[in-house]
Formats: structure tokens, sequence, C-alpha cells
């Protein structure tokens, strides 16, 4: 099918392919070849296609040609719908290695099967009928047709033979017995012991197989009854309680968490909840538990992170009002940032938070730099002057003058220091691939705004504090002689 969907003819009318190459794993999905994606442990039952396409811009197209003619086939290219089995084309993607949309049905230890595949059913109606949804699955799959040995344990002890003992050859007669290897130059070949292929498509084989006992041979059906039923094709646990995800896609544009969100809180699933059993319960998994967890972590080291900015700050300049005026460069990021992802269409993911954080160094670093000069500015002026202004010694247009002067005087290191990082940040915009370019775009846009903000926002703000609220500049201590030794005290303006 890939191969036939691969040819398209392009404007000029030429055939282009869009397939360059891809490779092809059966029976699992091997080791963790990217960091987003979660392979698949062994199952006899699962395929997984690498494909690697000649232009990115191919990709997108492909994977939705994918689906569609594996839902409906193409009777153009001579292809049939794909039925009994599940193709999921995806493209590769930075971020949790979950599905997007994930609703867990979850019983008290060994729950009833049966009660639990009752409410998965529910929840897979319910995501059914959820626009923006496609491939609802659970993870316990489609019941399997098993094969029960019921051993006669009295037949079976007078016959000598152990349930080890009928395991053991069955498992020799269908999966196959090692008996050695066989060396073949530097190759080295497996030779097991099993029966004819004919022999192993019947159940009169099982039926009138022989099982070695410690009286010789005797045969299966004369010490247990084989029962054939439907069973689950696999069991699974969490937290040691027995557990079905219920998992599904989501169309292009469409978010699963908001999916999840939505279900979670309609009508439906409030019935659904409460009609559980007792220790029964639904829960969230998926990206969203993903997303959750990992705001919880980067919040607590965000607070840890901006306590620990204001301690130093509050111990270096021995109060609260210069700290907050430096402080209020935080948002200024923001004005910058999230406009500058929104514009080259990147998403507030993990790295372009990293990147507010680093932004949010680099913003207060600019903050503090100003500060510092300013006040080097009004010490130096007020001891020159040494008039009788209402702050140290200064008239506002005096003390204003000074502020203004600190960001001439400042203005072309900052711009400097902008513009290298900028400089800096810019191959990884253009060519770093998803997993840096928005955060690359993010910090660009933030430090270009937010620096200019900072040369406006922060003298206007120190202005307010000084003139209005009477916050000192620096503390003031007089000298014998009367004069200025190490500043003024300021006082609000009448």
């Amino acid at each position: 099918m890939l191969r036939k969907l691969s040819p398209i003819t392009d404007e000029q009318g030429n055939t282009v392919e869009q397939i360059r190459a891809m490779r092809t794993m059966v029976g699992g999905g091997g080791t963790r070849w990217y960091l987003s994606w979660n392979p698949e442990p062994r199952t006899a039952g699962f395929a997984e296609i690498l494909v690697r396409t000649t232009d990115p811009r191919f990709t997108p197209r492909l994977a939705k040609r994918v689906r569609e003619v594996a839902e409906q086939g193409d009777a153009t290219l001579g292809l049939d719908a794909i039925a009994g089995a599940r193709v999921i084309p995806q493209e590769l993607f930075l971020g949790p290695s979950k599905d997007p949309v994930e609703i867990r049905v979850v019983g008290p230890g060994f729950a009833d099967m049966k009660t639990l595949h009752h409410f998965a059913d529910r929840v897979k109606t319910i995501l059914l009928a959820t626009e923006g949804t496609w491939d609802v699955y659970d993870t316990w799959g489609v019941s399997g047709y098993q094969l029960r040995i019921d051993v006669d344990e009295d037949k079976a002890n007078r016959a000598g033979v152990t349930n080890a003992d009928i395991a053991q050859t069955l498992n020799a007669y269908y999966s196959g017995h090692h008996l050695t290897t066989f060396r073949e130059g530097d190759h080295t070949v497996p030779v097991y012991l099993r029966l004819k292929p004919e022999e192993r498509q019947s159940l009169e084989g099982l039926r009138t197989a022989f099982v070695e006992g410690e009286h010789g041979k005797v045969p299966l059906n004369s010490i247990a009854t084989i029962v054939p039923r439907w069973e689950p094709a696999k069991i699974e646990r969490r937290d040691l309680n027995r557990v079905i995800q219920v998992r599904s896609q989501v169309e292009d544009g469409v978010s699963g968490n908001d999916i999840v969100k939505q279900i979670m809180n309609s009508d439906d699933m409030k019935q659904l909840q409460t009609q559980l059993p007792s220790g029964y319960r639904v829960e969230v998994g998926g990206n969203l538990e993903e997303s959750q967890k990992s705001a919880g972590q980067l919040g607590l080291s965000l607070g840890i992170s901006v306590l620990s900015i204001v301690f130093l700050l509050v111990i270096q300049y021995n109060g609260w009002a210069k700290p907050v005026i430096i402080l209020t460069t935080l948002p200024l990021a923001l004005i910058g940032a999230l406009p500058g992802l929104w514009l080259t269409n990147n998403a507030l993911g993990f790295m372009p938070q990293l990147g507010i954080l680093s932004l949010f160094g680099i913003v207060l670093n600019t903050g503090i730099i100003f500060m510092e000069f300013a006040d080097i500015l009004i010490k130096e002026t007020a001891e020159r002057e040494n008039g009788s202004g209402p702050i140290h010694g200064l008239t506002r247009d005096q003390f204003r003058n000074c502020l203004v002067d600190a960001g001439k005087q400042r203005f072309l290191p900052i711009f400097l220091t902008t513009a290298t990082t900028i400089g800096g940040l810019l191959p990884l915009a253009l060519g770093g691939g998803p997993l840096w370019e928005g955060m690359a775009w993010c910090m660009i846009f933030g430090l270009i705004i937010a620096t200019l903000l900072t040369l406006l926002v922060v003298p206007a703000l120190y202005a307010i504090m000084v003139e209005h609220l009477g916050v000192k500049v620096f503390h003031e201590a007089q000298e014998r002689g009367g004069g200025i030794a190490a500043g003024g005290v300021s006082a609000a303006a009448p």
C-alpha cells in the first residue's frame, strides 16, 4: 500500500516520490530510538513501519492518505480497506509519549472482569460519540479463543502424570523443544522438536496427543478435558489493581486534553461514576496526566526559584521597594514571548517554558543593572549638588534627569548584550528543528520587547516609588563636617 501511495504528481506535472526509505519491525517496537516515542513491548500482533519522506511537507499529507486508504480503500489504486487490524499513521512529535486521550477504569484487586468490561465499553461509547476522536479502543483488546486443559487429578495421579509434564509436552509439540544448536560456518542454527505443521493446525491432534508419565505414555484425553472458550488476551494491572485503559487518537487541530476534560465533565460520565460499584473508579491518564505531573513539578521549581530571587534581592537592597520594582519586569517578558510563539506557530511546550524561565533571569539582570547604575548617578549628583531638594537634596527635575541619564548610558551596553544573545539564538530559531525552534523564538521576541519596556517601566516605577511613596534611594550618614558621606534621606515631595 505504501509503495502505491508514494508517487504523486507535482504542479509541473512531474511524478515525485513521497517516500525516501522505510523499515519494518514485526513483533514489537524494538528499542527507544526517538525521545517522544514509546516502543511497543514484544507483541505477536504488532508491526511498526517507519517511513522517511523525501520532503517534510509530504509527511502530513501521506499520513492522512494512509489513514483514508486503510479505512476506506482506493479503487483507483486497487487497494482494499484493511480489515481486522488497527492502522495508526502518526507523525513524529515532541511531547509526552502517551496517547492524546486516555481514560482508565480501575477495579480493586481481582476485580470482576465482566464489570470492568461493562464500564469500559460505556466509556468507549462516550468517546465514540465525542467529535474529534478516532481509533477508539481499550488496552485489553478483543478476547482470544483459547483452549483450557482441565486435568482430572485422580486419573493423572494414577497415570503418574503431573501438570508440569502436561505443560512441557504440549509446549514441545506446538511451540517446540530446543534440542541442540547446529553450527554452520559463523552461524548457529537452533534445532527444535515439534509436531508437523499439518498436525498443529487441528484440535484432533491435541486430543490424541500422548503425555509421558511415570508408567509410560498415556493419551491426553484420558486424563484431561479440553475446553475451548473465549478469554481476555491480556489483563493489565496498575498498583496491583486490574485496569482497562480506554484510548483514542484525535483529529488534526483538536486538543486531546480538552477532549478528556470535556468527557470527564459531561453528564454521561457523571452518571456513569454514580453507578460504579464500591472500589471501582474512573481516572484520567495519557497526555493530560503527564502534563499535570510536569506542571506540578515545574510549578514547584518555579516557586522555589522566585522565592530565592526575592530573598536575595531583599538582602541586597535591605528593603522591599526596589525588589518589587525589579520583579515587575517579569511580566514584561511574557508580553513579547507569548505573541512570539503565536506568530511563529509554535506551541507553549516544555522547551518554550524553559525559555521563558531563562528569559526571566535575563530581564531581572537588566533591571538590576539599571537600578544599580541609577543609584550611583543619584548619589554622585547629590554629593556634587549638596542642595536642599526633597529627594536627597535633589529637586524632582534633577532626580528625573539622573534616571534619564542612567537609561541613556546603559542603553548601549544593554542593547549590545541583548543583540548578541539574539544573534546566538537565531541559528536555533531558523534551523534548530522542533526541539529548539519554539524556545528560541520565544526568547528572541521576549528579549526584544522586555528590553525596551524595561528601560521605560523601571525608571517610571522608580520615580513613582521615590517621589510619591517616600522610598529611600540609599541610606544617609552625616559626618562631623556636615557633608553627605553615604547618601541622604529621601522624603515624599510636598
